[in-house]
């Protein structure tokens, strides 16, 4: 009696642990589906914010036209340290969407700032991006001078490149056959589009910031460029592209339910630190007759401010595409400004590039998507092999509780 006791016992104990780990298997498969979802909602979320980065560029670009004329005295505005300031100081903007998916009903309720990012992290990582950002937009102005502008525009819109290869090692960016051929399409295509682009149909250079498009380049002038002219570009796409790669690793964590509202958060912070590390370059260049420190004619004021906010824009949604997905989707992302531009050019200024120039915007378009197919394949397969390990795990603890009770 005692033995049949026992063996009763056990069969109800081994029961018991088979349906527990039912259930523990079944909430896995939830919790499976359920980070799927997320996963596509941040790629589509991400996207949006390319396009509309993109869209923030064509318009910022038709402002620049407007305030790269000359005024009425005949002198253009070319103030790259006082731009760069204004630009970066700007990202302030950031903590107003912030505070209002943080605080208010809008945004949600029961929302919190994960770890790490409390105000020191926020703060010193900042600083560090903010030196690099500042360094690199300033070296590519400097590099202007002494370099081909097709040869320019070429190395430094082909940054999603860097960006690729320099994810490999720090966010273990996974290498494809199709991320690959999609990264030489684009970068093709960049290449087309500059050299097809002559310097006296634009005075917009199809670059990232307002730093970078405000020159002062004489038309029909193409300096053939030295070697420190290139090294100068290298660098400054090299950081370029570092800003963009850290950016996305220190926001990485696991316990981010909400990463653009990280995003928007950390963005705050880089304007925030701005006049910290920089308020004191501008008096420097200043007495040192680098650059005179001087608003722009009372006639461009409006236009520069105006260029001063799309920019800072522009740059909190690239950045939040970066935390929705990752730096280099953004990054080549970021290309598509070049056909965005002439698409523009050609609706309102009824302005057409040669041949080989649209077939380079189509090389990019392509590159972007068939980047974008490989992001998503890969999402979906992760999430299926997940599936399917799960699904393993409960027919095996099914089998198991089965054959127990023999």
């Amino acid at each position: 009696s005692s033995g049949i006791n026992a063996e009763y016992g056990e069969r109800e104990n081994l029961m018991e642990h088979g349906y527990q780990s039912i259930n523990r298997s079944n909430e896995d498969i939830a919790l499976a589906a359920e980070s799927r979802r997320s996963m596509l909602i941040s790629r589509c979320m991400a996207l949006v914010c390319v396009g509309l980065a993109v869209i923030d560029w064509v318009v910022l670009a038709e402002v620049l036209q407007k305030l790269q004329q000359p005024d009425a005295s005949g002198k253009k505005y070319d103030k790259p340290m006082f731009i760069c300031f204004c630009i970066r100081t700007a990202y302030l903007i950031s903590f107003i969407p912030y505070s209002i998916a943080r605080f208010t009903p809008l945004g949600g309720e029961g929302r919190k700032d994960p770890e790490p990012f409390n105000h020191h992290y926020l703060f010193t990582r900042g600083c560090i991006l903010n030196v690099m950002g500042y360094i690199s937009g300033y070296t590519w102005y400097m590099s202007l001078p002494i370099t081909s502008v097709s040869a320019n525009t070429a190395i430094y819109m082909c940054a999603c490149a860097a960006v690729f290869l320099i994810s490999i090692p720090v966010l273990r960016e996974k290498i494809t056959p199709i991320k690959v051929g999609a990264l030489l399409t684009c970068c093709t295509g960049i290449v087309l589009v500059s050299l097809f682009s002559s310097v006296e149909q634009s005075d917009i250079r199809p670059n990232t910031t307002m730093t970078d498009n405000l020159l002062d380049l004489e038309k029909g002038k193409e300096t053939q460029g030295t070697a420190l002219g290139y090294i100068l570009v290298l660098i400054s796409m090299f950081l370029y592209a570092s800003y963009e790669v850290f950016y996305g690793y220190l926001l990485q964590t696991d316990q981010d339910k909400h990463p653009a509202m990280t995003s928007l958060k950390f963005v705050g912070y880089l304007g925030l630190t701005t006049p910290v590390i920089f308020a004191v370059c501008l008096p420097i260049w200043h007495f040192a007759g680098w650059e005179t420190l001087e608003l722009p004619s009372e006639e461009k004021v409006g236009l520069f401010l105006v260029s001063i906010l799309l920019d800072a824009v522009f740059n909190i949604f690239l950045l939040l595409a970066i935390a929705l997905s990752n730096p280099t989707l953004a990054s080549v992302g970021q290309s598509l400004a070049l056909p965005g531009s002439m698409v523009a050019d050609f609706i309102l200024h009824h302005f057409l590039l040669p041949w080989p120039a649209l077939i380079g915007a189509g090389c990019v378009t392509i590159g972007f998507f068939g980047f974008v197919y490989e992001e998503m394949k890969h999402d979906s397969s992760h999430g299926s092999s997940s599936h399917e390990d799960e699904q393993g795990l409960l027919d095996t603890d099914g089998s198991c509780d089965e054959g127990s009770p023999n």
